[in-house]
């Protein structure tokens, strides 16, 4: 049973929408032409997790199940559906009460009709009063289920008095497949007895086989007054205006109505029309109101009710709603004084509320909160005016005044300069009384006119004149930094006597030229990795010179021969083109020997012969060797005892 206002359900609830109408009798009007009152019964089966419990409004013929899918004779009480019967049911992901993502919905799959699938007993309804019955239904079968051959379920909805005389009753037709699926509303009017009670049923009359399943929900009693409607004075059904200029507002009913002894009572709302108050005193058809002037939004109605049913309050009948909206005042505020240099751009700002327009000299005007004008000249001095609104009632305005002032113009000797590494040069700037150097990197002050600067790479200075004004422009000067010659002439090496042995020179510096000195024995002493063939041991000089006039630069390198056995202790296998291989000097010579390297854990890595001599290149089965000691033996075939000793790998 369902009693009063929103009364909800053991867990249970549905979902539907598609608009099928066909016949109704009891009333001869279909729906209600005057003005609904708020549901004083409403149907929804609650709300919860799945699955909702059984209820005792579907017959006994039914039997309830907890499973997604009721299979015929069954139903369910559920807050979806998803993936039924080989997929010929529609997924539905939730019932149809808005904003209730938990909501139940009743879920029935039909036996053979006719046969009653809900019944409840409704109470407390306004004697001998119209009222509609709104509910929602939903075919749960998809087109192409049952091979496009679904029986579609077809309803018979009635209202009796208690006594089982017929009240008022609709036949619905056929609920046709939908896709996407959506909910049918089925309504009616009927006329509540002097009591206020009715019972409410739901017969399904198709026959059974593939198909006739269903869904309903949200089922409601709504009463239905007379046309009652209110507007203000001039028609309207809403206004706004400014909180700071109070309106004294006329409101009034426009009744058609058949009460003997009607009852106005004249409301408000600060809910947008969620709750309303009744206003003490107001019971006339008119109400002249003068709001406070607080900002916010406010709505207004008037109910209606006959002096024999006053004591329900669910049998008043409202008005469309009145809206009114009252702007908060708002309090401009615009930049108290604004100040620019010739050709920059200057900046207002206003705060204060929603809305701004600015105006100005010269036909000066901007809707922005904070605009810039841009490229300043004498022309843009004067006073701005800004209207700030929150509202388009509701305004104030704020002013402030623009003045220019004269920008310096910036000098700087020189433009560009180029000098060598270490070197300085000074720099000449003018045009106004204060000076700002950047990057001050190198400068011996960064905030006179003439500083030194000795940067260490090339770079570009910017130096900003200011005026008293704090104005500035700003002038610019490129140093290129000449580096100073630097000659590398390599370590020095060993080789074997009357081979040629590669020198490795490298050099540095801006625009340098470079020679090997003496030339002597090189196959070209310009080159840095040059060959040389002398004769015993040699030293070489690498000179390099700065075209720029920037300074020389000297490394020599030892080129020592030798001529009998040598085992080196290390090596640097990084392809530097340096000491990159363990190489034994005149090994090639003892035909017969042999070089062996073993690690740390006496594992034998390197093997080499004085035939076709390969020096070690410090790998390992083609894998670079880590850094550490290594020991080597070398066996020169010769009767003489072996060598041994160790070699340090570097990387």
């Amino acid at each position: 049973m369902v009693q009063n206002l929103f009364r909800e359900l053991s867990p249970s609830k549905t979902i539907l929408l598609c608009s099928v109408i066909l016949f109704s009798i009891g009333l001869k009007g279909q729906l209600c032409t005057g003005s609904p009152g708020d549901p004083i019964a409403t149907i929804n089966f609650g709300s919860g997790p799945d699955p909702g419990q059984a209820i005792s409004n579907v017959p006994a013929t039914y039997q309830y199940t907890s499973q997604d899918c009721p299979a015929e004779g069954f139903y369910s009480i559920r807050t979806s559906t998803r993936f039924c019967f080989s997929n010929d049911w529609h997924v539905v992901a939730f019932d149809h009460s808005p904003n209730d993502p938990n909501g139940y919905f009743l879920m029935i799959n039909a036996l053979a009709g006719p046969s009653i699938v809900y019944v409840d007993t409704i109470t407390g309804l306004c004697a001998n009063t119209s009222f509609q019955v709104d509910a929602w239904l939903l075919n749960l079968m998809k087109p192409t289920g049952c091979n496009g051959n679904g029986i579609e379920p077809s309803f018979i909805l009635t209202v009796t008095d208690m006594s089982g005389a017929i009240l008022g009753q609709k036949v619905t037709g056929p609920l046709v497949e939908n896709d996407p699926v959506s909910w049918s509303l089925q309504n009616f009017l009927f006329t509540a007895p002097a009591n206020g009670n009715v019972i409410f049923q739901i017969t399904s009359i198709s026959t059974s086989g593939c198909g006739n399943e269903f869904a309903i929900d949200d089922i409601s009693f709504r009463p239905c007054g007379p046309t009652f409607s209110a507007a203000l004075n001039n028609g309207a059904t809403q206004i706004s205006f400014c909180g700071s200029s109070a309106q004294t507002l006329f409101m009034n009913t426009y009744y058609n109505g058949n009460y003997s002894h009607p009852i106005f009572q004249w409301q408000t709302s600060n809910t947008q029309g969620f709750s309303w108050t009744d206003i003490a005193g107001e019971n006339g058809q008119s109400y002249t109101v003068t709001p406070s002037g607080a900002a916010g939004e406010f709505w207004y109605r008037c109910t209606v009710t006959d002096a024999s049913i006053a004591g329900n309050i669910n049998c008043r009948f409202s008005s469309n709603p009145l809206k009114v909206y009252i702007g908060s005042p708002p309090k401009a505020q615009a930049t108290n004084y604004v100040f620019g240099c010739y050709g920059s751009t200057i900046y207002f700002q206003a705060a204060g509320g929603s809305y701004y327009e600015w105006f100005g000299p010269n036909g000066y005007h901007s809707n922005l909160q904070a605009p810039a004008i841009p490229n300043v000249n004498y022309g843009h001095t004067g006073t701005y005016i800004v209207k700030v609104s929150t509202t388009p009632d509701c305004y104030d305005y704020d002013t402030t005044t623009i003045t220019i002032y004269a920008a310096p113009t910036a000098s700087l000797t020189p433009s560009s300069v180029s000098i060598c590494e270490g070197d300085s040069v000074q720099f000449n700037a003018g045009g106004s009384i204060r000076y700002e150097w950047l990057p001050s990197t190198g400068l011996s002050n960064d905030t006179i006119p003439n500083p030194w600067a000795k940067p260490l790479n090339d770079i570009t200075y910017t130096v900003r004149v200011y005026n008293e004004y704090t104005c500035f422009d700003t002038a610019s000067v490129r140093v290129v930094v000449w580096k100073k010659p630097k000659a590398f002439a390599g370590p020095d090496q060993y080789f074997r006597k009357g081979k040629p042995v590669k020198l490795n020179g490298n050099v540095s510096g801006s625009n340098v030229s470079y020679s090997w000195l003496p030339p002597t024995y090189l196959d070209n002493p310009n080159y840095l990795k040059a060959i040389a063939r002398p004769p015993g041991t040699m030293t070489y000089t690498l000179k390099v010179v700065s075209n720029n006039g920037c300074g020389v630069s000297t490394d020599d390198v030892k080129l020592e021969a030798i001529d009998k056995l040598f085992i080196p202790t290390a090596f640097t296998p990084n392809s530097d083109g340096l000491n990159d291989k363990w190489e034994i000097v005149t090994f090639e010579d003892y035909p017969e020997a042999i070089a062996e390297i073993y690690n740390r854990y006496g594992q034998l890595i390197y093997r080499g012969y004085g035939k076709d001599y390969k020096p070690w290149d410090g790998k390992f089965k083609n894998q670079p060797c880590l850094p550490g000691v290594y020991v080597y033996l070398v066996n020169l075939k010769n009767g003489k005892p072996i060598l041994k000793g160790t070699v340090n790998l570097i990387r």
